[in-house]
């Protein structure tokens, strides 16, 4: 996130003094030391990107905003944040795609998710913020890599225990992270063809992640003001961009449905380990 003056006119502008205002108030100092009005202004607008192209894909909200936030602000304030946030935004995402939803698959990721959300929020708390840093961009690249060549698991997709085994490192994932999406989707692109389908089931499931983590974070002390505040601010941001997504998604761009969110996927992984290892 470039702290240097923001371009693009008088919009670009207002919505900077509105980010200062936001900045006063919340006191950049205690959110992260060194934290700007520009700061607040690109995290505002790497979330309103991640949610576009979380409503085109149906997945990839928090793949492309943890990492891209955590920027500038610690990953044990932006990770509750986006659980937070999916956990209201999916509410909706869950009764308005329930028709389209595999539920089998939808009930026992879910069990694993739960099992495994706690440990993942232990390794946020545990590990020192840089370390986290590299390891989200690693979970991003491991969910391109798996996503760009789904692994061909012929009957096994149909196991109990395979989809229980890819729902705990989800949660797992979850927790460290708030991204569940790397095993999720692997798996759904290896058992399902339909995009539809796809992208109604994952984001189904991903409420129910966002259940789990929100549950875990606040049992650990991490949802305060700070976080309640960053959530309020983020959702007319979200709300904006997944309706842009899926507006686009519903005009039958289906074909750009998997280089689309792979190839920005890959660049924001990749972006964030190299940015703290040359930091670092």
């Amino acid at each position: 996130m470039s702290t240097g003056a923001v371009t693009g006119g008088p919009l670009a502008g207002h919505w900077l003094q509105v980010a200062q205002m936001l900045a006063d108030w919340l006191d950049p100092g205690f959110l992260a030391p060194g934290l700007t009005a520009q700061d607040l202004f690109w995290a505002g607008v790497a979330v309103f990107g991640a949610a576009v192209l979380r409503g085109f894909t149906g997945f990839g909200f928090a793949l492309a905003a943890v990492p891209l936030t955590s920027l500038v602000l610690p990953p044990e304030v932006v990770v509750p944040v986006v659980m937070v946030v999916q956990l209201i935004i999916g509410t909706g995402d869950a009764v308005r795609e329930r028709r389209a939803v595999d539920r089998g698959v939808v009930l026992w990721l879910t069990v694993g998710v739960a099992l495994a959300t706690p440990l993942g929020m232990w390794l946020l708390i545990w590990l020192p913020p840089a370390t986290t840093r590299i390891a989200i961009g690693g979970v991003v690249l491991l969910g391109v890599a798996a996503s760009w060549r789904p692994p061909d698991l012929g009957d096994l997709v149909r196991l109990r225990s395979v989809r229980i085994g890819v729902g705990a490192l989800a949660g797992l994932f979850t927790g460290l992270a708030a991204m569940p999406g790397p095993p999720a989707v692997a798996y759904m692109l290896a058992a399902e063809r339909d995009p539809r389908v796809i992208r109604a089931t994952l984001m189904v499931f991903f409420f129910f992640t966002a259940v789990a983590g929100t549950i875990s974070a606040w049992g650990a002390g991490l949802i305060g003001r700070t976080e309640l505040v960053l959530t309020a601010i983020s959702l007319p941001l979200v709300i904006g961009g997944s309706a842009i997504g899926a507006a686009l998604f519903g005009l039958g761009a289906t074909r750009f449905y998997r280089p689309a969110a792979l190839i920005i996927l890959l660049a924001t992984g990749l972006t964030t380990i190299i940015r703290e290892i040359v930091i670092y």
